[in-house]
């Protein structure tokens, strides 16, 4: 008897709302896990959109033969930026202007460019305490850039824009933070 009643104590010691909000939290939980990954995946994906159309049409339009990398810039135009290669093995970077069909191609040659290695020890030399974010190339007004980004001595996130011919600057944006 005693048994008995110690089963039907233990039974009713978790009220039966508790257990029902305990497995609704849960399904919540599950839920937003599961769209948070499909939130991801889209913007990963939204990332790469339009890199398929990019590499056919260099490949068309251009002497390229072989596509290695395509990147983004957004500047106030946006730009998918090729690396590849011709046949005879010769280095060209080529910024396909996306938000206009009509505008024509820029196609620079990599061996007339100062390269990314180089930009990056011209920058370490002019300032020593910074942390570099990314150096990729830009297109501001036309003009081929290197964009190095990156957070100085005293906290400032800084868009440096470099000629991608010989290095010299062309404009820098310094944001200051407003909050640690």
């Amino acid at each position: 008897m005693k048994t008995m009643i110690n089963k039907q104590y233990s039974r009713s010691i978790v009220p039966k709302w508790l257990k029902w909000t305990f497995l609704v939290l849960c399904l919540v939980l599950v839920s937003c896990f599961i769209y948070g990954g499909f939130l991801y995946h889209d913007i990963q994906t939204s990332k790469t959109t339009g890199f398929s159309y990019t590499k056919n049409k260099v490949l068309h339009e251009t002497e390229l033969q072989e596509v290695d990398s395509i990147s983004r810039f957004q500047g106030k135009t946006e730009y998918h930026v090729v690396r590849g290669s011709t046949k005879k093995g010769e280095d060209k970077f080529v910024f396909v202007p996306i938000d206009k069909e009509s505008e024509k191609l820029t196609i620079i040659d990599a061996s007339k460019m100062i390269s990314k290695k180089n930009i990056m020890e011209q920058w370490k030399q002019q300032c020593n305490n910074c942390e570099l974010v990314e150096i990729i190339p830009a297109m501001v007004k036309d003009k081929p850039l290197w964009e190095l980004t990156y957070k100085d001595s005293s906290g400032r996130y800084i868009f440096d824009y470099l000629s991608i011919y010989d290095g010299t600057r062309y404009e820098q944006f310094r944001l200051k933070s407003m909050f640690n």
